[in-house]
């Protein structure tokens, strides 16, 4: 950060500091709305392969904000702050980043510009109750952001939602629990479950929690598993007798049975079983083991293909290869795990991309990937920017 963005932005984050509530109200957000149509429509948010226009539906984003977070999402977010300062300096300015970077309708850098920068002609995204780690963005705040009158592109729904559910102190507060998930789940642009239990430490295998795949049944909607480790829970943290219960946590071979009593229920197994730490537990091998076996099991290549776990783009190509080689191309859904820092969007999607041609993935291959598995999934309708016309790229 420059030294002139950096004064500028101690004065702003000085004179703004958003309050600390479990909600954040639309409102408070800076008005900067004069500038947010020059942003938000470009001129040509197409992206394109093999010179054809391709659509991009981004399945995974996270709203929210710096006081949203729990108190390890906190010090990770402090942790990799570009810049060495005092605490006292450096929360204002993550608080008024945040209000602009994790909110759907942030002006500049929130998540609708993003992910238009980045092509995005749909995008999804995600209610969270993990109070230790990501925090909660309820799923009252996620439903007021679908509802959200900015909330279209080209006279098109933009964002829909995956609701989510609390599993703290489950014996007493399941049925409450469960009934808020159902209530969400009636609302129309609410698409699936996300659930993150290596983030809660909640066993893949515990059938207490069988009782969500009911409701998912009962909606006929999909679940998104963050399968793998979590980046803010390391397994070496956890003495020996605890390791065998967290591998129960992010392990998608403890999600078989599940997956078996509950064949009309689509499990879609987040980041693909990304070893986030790189501390020798990639589970890559047991999600597509799991993929091609069971019908009902879905690959999402979200945060796995990053400049930071994935230097050299070897580890998304293997992924690419390993479907093609399987012959479950239909079966690989496209997310970025978004926003992020300003145009990691756009970057996630560029590297994918590139991965893809270098798997030699023919165009109707790559837009399986980038949208069309995603949208038979979650029943999200073509976006009338790909309806008109498959336009060539231009010269």
């Amino acid at each position: 950060m420059k030294q002139t963005a950096l004064t500028a932005a101690l004065i702003m984050a000085m004179t703004y500091l958003p309050s600390s509530h479990s909600h954040t109200p639309l409102n408070e957000v800076p008005d900067l709305s004069q500038y947010t149509e020059s942003v938000q429509d470009w001129e040509d948010h197409r992206a394109f392969f093999e010179g054809q226009s391709l659509d991009v539906l981004d399945i995974h984003l996270h709203p929210g904000s710096y006081d949203k977070l729990g108190p390890k999402g906190k010090e990770f977010v402090k942790s990799v702050f570009p810049v060495n300062l005092p605490d006292v300096l450096k929360v204002p300015i993550l608080r008024l980043f945040s209000s602009f970077q994790l909110n759907p309708y942030g002006a500049f850098i929130g998540i609708k510009n993003e992910c238009r920068k980045a092509s995005a002609n749909n995008c999804i995204l995600f209610a969270t109750y993990a109070p230790e780690t990501w925090g909660i963005e309820p799923n009252e705040d996620l439903i007021g952001y679908l509802d959200d009158s900015r909330n279209q592109f080209n006279n098109q729904t933009f964002f829909y939602g995956l609701a989510s559910l609390s599993v703290e102190n489950w014996s007493t507060n399941k049925e409450n629990s469960l009934n808020q998930l159902r209530n969400a789940l009636s609302h129309p642009k609410i698409v699936g479950i996300k659930l993150a239990f290596a983030h809660t430490l909640t066993a893949f295998d515990d059938r207490q929690y069988f009782d969500i795949y009911e409701v998912a049944k009962s909606f006929n909607k999909p679940v998104y598993h963050h399968v793998g480790t979590s980046p803010l829970r390391k397994v070496s943290e956890f003495e020996e007798e605890e390791r065998e219960y967290v591998f129960r946590t992010f392990d998608p071979m403890y999600l078989e049975t599940a997956i078996k009593e509950f064949p009309d229920v689509n499990f879609i197994m987040g980041h693909a079983g990304n070893d986030a730490n790189v501390e020798g537990f990639d589970k890559v091998d047991e999600v597509f083991f799991l993929a091609e076996k069971y019908p009902n099991v879905f690959i999402e290549v979200s945060a796995l293909g990053s400049s930071r776990s994935d230097p050299d783009g070897s580890k998304m190509e293997r992924i690419l290869m390993q479907a093609k080689s399987l012959n479950i191309i239909h079966k690989l859904i496209y997310g970025s795990d978004g926003p992020g820092s300003p145009g990691n969007i756009q970057g996630y999607k560029e590297r994918v991309i590139e991965s893809l041609q270098r798997a030699n993935y023919t165009f109707e291959q790559a837009q399986m990937v980038m949208a069309s598995n995603a949208r038979s999934l979650f029943s999200i309708p073509a976006a009338n920017t790909i309806v008109e016309s498959n336009v060539q790229k231009p010269e």
